[in-house]
């Protein structure tokens, strides 16, 4: 596995999809971060060039090269630290205190005496005791690889109270630039054709009282080099990457042993038969929000799922070069996704699967698996469906 770092030096253009023109108060929106198949795309990009072009021959070639990522990079002191979108069953509360909040852990429900249109006889997921305060809005999006390992392998029983600054971070901010549509004739600006563009600036900015302690951080983007079966060459360089080819700089880097799966987190789920698998990038699926290949039989285990917790889905689509025509729009089940599963098999076939699983793309098709789609990590669930208590006041 190589890992490289790309370090954008301009805005990167990664846009919605959403159609844009000069018209007047037009936006062209970006993403609030790059999909896999833009990282994806870059890297076979550099694989496939030949004294700065592109050699089509090698369309084929570059197809079979396979990611992991991207991740959300930190540079401190020019060495990388990685961050992973935040788990959607952690729920972050308002606290009296300005500074800290409270963090909940959702888990799967028994809903013996409720009705849900939950399909297949899955548990809902939610807090087990209701808690009325409100959602904190500012919480981090992406945590530090540190804090969420501890939540995948030790996960609080009850609610504790945190410092948001200390989970993570809330990720690239957006960068908007204001155009005006030109007259051809006359080579001036058009009164009142004033529009939009957005792009991702890889920078973060503290805010409040962490703008006093902290510095402003560069970021970047970490993603891994797994498959490379024609061993095609990727130079270390300046180059493009997404809209308007903007510059970045490609290198390869050091990544810590900490993205090993713990050897107590594979022996836990391995004694358990049951796990939490959460996804690091958006994955596609052929039944919407349900996977297929997942679930399917593999190292003599075959999952069974029990609860998920979906956000919102995404869309992307994207232009093929090869036929030269648009790719068809579908919808991405968005990073920070959970599934609870439960393993058969033996102890041995357990601890087999989870490895296998463990930082693997988990996308129904191959070629979504390749690009990235669907990055994977696990963490420990003891298989129960909590009854929900009833808040007496």
């Amino acid at each position: 596995m190589e890992w490289w770092l790309i370090e954008p030096h301009d805005p990167l253009i990664v846009r919605d999809g959403r159609p844009f023109g000069p018209t007047p108060g037009a936006r062209a929106r970006p993403l609030d971060f790059p999909f896999p198949s833009t990282i994806a795309g870059g890297v076979r990009t550099r694989a496939g060039q030949e004294g700065g072009t592109f050699d089509t021959s090698k369309i084929d070639k570059v197809k079979q090269i396979g990611i992991r990522g991207p991740l959300l990079a930190a540079l401190e002191d020019d060495k990388p630290t990685l961050l992973v979108p935040a788990p959607r069953d952690a729920l972050l509360i308002e606290d009296d205190k300005k500074e800290t909040v409270v963090r909940h852990r959702l888990r799967p429900l028994a809903a013996e005496n409720a009705r849900t249109d939950i399909p297949d006889n899955l548990h809902p997921v939610g807090l087990v005791k209701p808690d009325l305060r409100k959602s904190y809005q500012k919480a981090p999006r992406f945590w530090r690889w540190e804090e969420f390992a501890t939540w995948l392998t030790h996960p609080p029983d009850g609610e504790e109270t945190v410092n948001p600054a200390d989970l993570g971070i809330s990720g690239p901010g957006k960068e908007w630039r204001v155009h005006v549509k030109m007259n051809p004739d006359t080579f001036t600006g058009e009164e009142g054709a004033l529009f939009a563009t957005g792009g991702l600036e890889f920078w973060h900015k503290p805010e409040g009282e962490e703008r006093r302690l902290s510095k402003v951080m560069r970021l970047g983007l970490a993603t891994a080099v797994v498959e490379n079966p024609h061993n095609l060459q990727i130079a270390e360089t300046f180059a493009p990457l997404g809209g308007e080819r903007r510059l970045m700089r490609w290198r390869k880097t050091a990544v810590d042993d900490a993205l090993k799966m713990p050897d107590d987190l594979a022996d836990a789920i391995a004694k358990s038969g049951f796990c939490r698998l959460i996804l690091l990038t958006p994955a596609c699926f052929s039944a919407g929000w349900r996977p297929n290949w997942l679930l399917q039989a593999r190292d003599g285990v075959t999952p069974v799922l029990k609860a998920a917790v979906i956000g919102k889905p995404q869309t992307v689509s994207g232009w093929d070069f090869k036929e030269k025509e648009a790719k068809p729009t579908r919808q991405l089940v968005p990073a920070g996704s959970l599934f609870y599963l439960q393993l058969d098999g033996s102890e041995a076939e357990r601890r087999a699967w989870a490895k296998a699983v463990w930082l693997a793309n988990v996308s129904d098709g191959p070629d979504d698996r390749l690009a990235g789609f669907g990055l994977a990590a696990l963490g420990v669930w003891d298989g129960q469906a909590w009854p929900m208590e009833v808040d007496d006041a």
